[in-house]
């Protein structure tokens, strides 16, 4: 089990007796590794040898977290099931697998240990679970206060993005793909894997974890009041069809400065990624990740 200490308010390191508790009675010997550790991959690697088939990998964190823990894996072809304890402010992929955020609920969810394979994104040289974006919405989570986002969670990212909004400037881009072409502003882009991006749950509707596709969102107005009432259809999942969105589903596409002098930078999975080019493609089913099974239909 893999947790950081700091994710959220913080609040797992006094649920780790709790934890370790039901992983036992269910019949585990628990191996904790806390993030920070400077030799945490060397160390993940050296306990995750034991046999799959009798191994399950825990990560108690926010998205950060779970990504930093799946590019691991990936990148060290880890074969065993990850469960997901979510402890973070948005927690958008356990969010969306159905993990809740009571703890000993949680704790046995993982421990039925119902698996599906989902896709993951590969992009430049790391990969993504959620989403990775450009513009207006990557700027967010990292302009928003910590104190913040643990005082009011998901709500601060949704303040913070409206007060973004009067001085946000927009951000010339090209994106090349065999479904789909654009060249030109943009206030932001959207590249999802699964339906829930920044703690925002209607976000891609039509997405799945398991299609091998991408769910592609393109903003194109930069208009203060049209883009006011479309950050308000985008609470509301009714963005979709909006004249002032581009929506389209690829597994592979490739996005570019265009006509843009300054550095273009973006968010994966709610951390700061590389600016932009961006070389982005779908994994098909590499990960074993448990689900809660009564969700596993909408997945």
């Amino acid at each position: 089990m893999i947790y950081n200490p700091i994710s959220g308010d913080g609040g797992f390191r006094n649920e780790l007796d709790l934890v370790i508790k039901i992983f036992q009675e269910s019949g585990y010997i628990v191996e904790l590794l806390r993030t920070g550790d400077k030799l945490l991959e060397r160390r993940f690697i050296k306990e995750s040898i034991t046999p799959i088939d009798k191994t399950i990998i825990v990560v108690a964190g926010g998205d950060g977290t779970v990504s930093q823990v799946i590019n691991i894996m990936v990148n060290n072809n880890i074969k065993a099931p990850l469960g997901i304890i979510p402890m973070g402010t948005a927690n958008d992929l356990g969010s969306y697998l159905g993990m809740s955020r009571n703890i000993e609920e949680c704790c046995n969810i993982i421990m039925d240990n119902y698996q599906i394979k989902m896709d993951v994104g590969k992009i430049n040289d790391g990969y993504f679970v959620s989403v990775a974006s450009g513009g207006l919405v990557a700027t967010v989570p990292q302009a928003t206060d910590v104190k913040l986002k643990n005082t009011l969670g998901k709500l601060a990212y949704y303040l913070k993005g409206l007060e973004e909004i009067p001085t946000f400037r927009p951000i010339s881009i090209s994106l090349e793909s065999v479904d789909y072409n654009f060249k030109g502003d943009l206030t932001f882009f959207l590249v999802l894997n699964g339906k829930y991006a920044g703690g925002f749950k209607k976000i891609a509707p039509k997405a799945s974890i398991r299609d091998g596709k991408f769910d592609v969102i393109l903003f194109k107005n930069y208009n203060l009041p049209v883009l006011a009432k479309l950050f308000v259809k985008l609470l509301r999942g009714e963005h979709i069809n909006d004249p002032e969105v581009i929506f389209f589903q690829t597994d592979k596409l490739i996005i570019k400065p265009y006509l843009s002098k300054n550095p273009i930078m973006t968010d994966i999975d709610g951390e700061a990624g590389p600016p932009l080019p961006l070389y982005i493609e779908n994994n098909p089913k590499v990960l074993s990740i448990i689900v809660n099974d009564e969700r596993k239909e909408l997945l």
